[in-house]
């Protein structure tokens, strides 16, 4: 009996209980205890190693600043290089544009024998001549030409009648041609000259430009090396976070907090870390090979690693936009290559106007002659007189015996048509050129303001990136706690420090890309040169000294000036 109540006492006591349990509110069952992993007594998490860090042990390694590194470039480069010597053939053709004011020397030796039948006793039979002529003639700037020219001859002839024999002939004849209308003018003369000058100019801005944009390539070359290598550890630090997520991982598995199976997240999150890195190391690389290729190395230091030690740091500017501008349209060698091409334009533009004149020419004649020999008797054939070569010389500069002659010529085209629509092309070639100027000019202006607003741009990135950088390094440091008390997941945890190298890769890009920008508003307001410390060593290019002086001076001789420029339609 005393079983059977027991029974019954149990039975009853566990219905009480599930009638309470029935009639009581539901509630959410107490969390497991917390376990809390800490890596105090477990091995710490290696640091990560990349190729790259074998560089700053290399003894080999070529450690390099930016200035160095932009000095090397413009002294090495082969675009430079190629640029100096189109320059000097501009230079040569300068030089050379001067020939047309050349001299030009003539002479003229000859020895000549006649032997010739006759049927006249009036007539030689034979001449023995030896010939010395010399001359010399140049073009002026006005357009015009001279011709000097100093004949001289001694004559021995056989019958005739000759009463000097032997005779000594000399001469001295001067001539001058000058256009009055067509071809009239220093400027027209000298055009070739002054496109030459001009030409010259337009390769020293381009040259200027070339060293310029070098220099820009080799700065962002630069600062894309300095990217890479910090880019490396930005990844470093990204798989050594995935390496001890993976770690504590394993403890709390291990420890029987965390499922076998939590782990394999941490697992290909370090995979993908790891192809990271190795295309970071070889960005890293091919960054070595581009700034290489700017600065021209030797070939036996291409193996050497490049490390910069220039940082990427921002430092504040203040631009002013319309002051830039103004500045760029005063600097810019772009700008002034196309002053320089409307230029050459409007000489080619007076050129084909005065091409459509009519042609006068003044032409003036001077000479002085002498003769001197052995005079003879034609009816006795005694020898009378006897006077030698001196005689006839001082005949000549005595002018005993001037000659003269002037006149003027004239050659008037009747429909003149190709001359007139020549000049019609050169004039559109001026207005066409006076377009570009204006679309140079308003090209410069949006270049220089979108280089304003790309510095200003990088600067609020540089701020609102360092501040998602540090916030998301509080993130991941309280993700991680909240992981180790089991309040988090894996998925979260990776997904927070993947967030964190985002952050730490764009404030390095917005750095780098302000130096960049920066670089670029020099470039484009054409002070870069001058900021980067760069001295240009301009080939010299040395003018002839002929009629040089005259052609600068004397404009008042210039057919241009009395010419209207064609004015640009608006």
């Amino acid at each position: 009996m005393a079983v059977v109540r027991r029974l019954i006492a149990v039975i009853c006591a566990f219905g009480a209980m599930s009638l309470a349990a029935q009639t009581k509110p539901a509630t959410t069952p107490a969390p497991a205890p917390a376990v809390t992993v800490t890596a105090s007594s477990e091995p710490a998490t290696p640091p990560v190693t990349a190729d790259t860090d074998k560089d700053l042990m290399n003894p080999r390694a070529l450690k390099i600043s930016l200035d160095d590194a932009l000095k090397t470039a413009v002294e090495r480069n082969v675009g430079i290089s190629l640029q100096r010597y189109t320059f000097l053939e501009a230079g040569e053709g300068l030089r050379g544009s001067y020939g047309i004011y050349d001299w030009y020397a003539t002479g003229d030796l000859q020895h000549q024998s006649n032997q010739t039948p006759t049927t006249s006793q009036f007539l030689p039979s034979g001449s023995k001549v030896n010939i010395w002529d010399f001359g010399i003639s140049q073009t002026i700037p006005t357009g015009g030409s001279y011709t000097v020219g100093f004949n001289n001859s001694r004559v021995n002839q056989t019958g005739g009648g000759t009463i000097i024999n032997p005779s000594y002939n000399s001469k001295l004849a001067l001539g001058l041609t000058q256009p009055l209308l067509r071809n009239f003018g220093v400027d027209v003369t000298s055009r070739g000259i002054l496109i030459a000058r001009n030409t010259l100019g337009i390769n020293r801005d381009q040259f200027r430009a070339v060293i310029m944009d070098t220099a820009v390539t080799a700065e962002q070359s630069y600062l894309n090396l300095v990217y890479t290598r910090q880019f490396v550890d930005v990844v470093k630090e990204a798989l050594f976070l995935a390496r001890d997520q993976a770690r504590i991982t394993q403890i709390r598995i291990d420890v029987g907090a965390s499922a076998p199976l939590d782990i394999l997240q941490p697992r290909v999150q370090i995979a993908t870390e790891d192809q990271l890195l190795i295309a970071a190391v070889a960005a890293v690389r091919d960054a070595e090979d581009q700034l290489r290729a700017v600065m021209h190395l030797e070939p036996g230091d291409w193996d050497r690693p490049l490390i910069p030690t220039t940082p990427a740091e921002y430092t504040p500017i203040t631009v002013d936009a319309e002051q830039a501008v103004v500045q760029a349209l005063q600097l810019r060698p772009e700008m002034h290559e196309q002053l320089l091409t409307t230029a050459n334009r409007e000489i080619a533009y007076v050129y084909a106007r005065n091409q459509a004149l009519p042609q006068v020419n003044l032409n003036l004649n001077y000479s002085a002659a002498g003769v001197a020999g052995t005079v003879i008797d034609p009816s006795t054939g005694m020898v009378v007189n006897s006077t030698g070569y001196s005689r006839a010389l001082n005949q000549v500069f005595s002018r005993d015996f001037p000659s003269y002659t002037f006149g003027v010529s004239l050659a008037l085209p009747i429909l003149n048509i190709a001359a007139r629509a020549a000049a019609k092309q050169a004039e559109y070639d001026v207005q066409l050129s006076k377009v570009s100027e204006e679309q140079t000019r308003q090209n410069i202006a949006l270049n220089v303001r979108s280089a304003v607003r790309a510095i200003d741009t990088a600067a609020k990135e540089i701020t609102a990136s360092r501040t998602a950088r540090e916030a998301a390094e509080q993130n991941v440091e309280a993700e991680r706690r909240r992981y180790e008390n089991g309040l988090s997941t894996n998925f979260q945890v990776l997904t927070i420090q993947q967030q964190l190298s985002s952050a730490r890769a764009s404030e390095i890009q917005a750095l780098v890309a302000y130096n960049s920008a920066v670089v670029a508003y020099h470039r484009a307001i054409g002070d870069l040169l001058d900021v980067a410390s760069i001295k240009i060593e301009e080939p010299q290019v040395n003018e002839p000294e002929i009629f040089g002086h005259f052609i600068n001076r004397y404009n008042w001789l210039n057919y241009g000036s009395h010419v209207q420029q064609p004015q640009t339609q608006q």
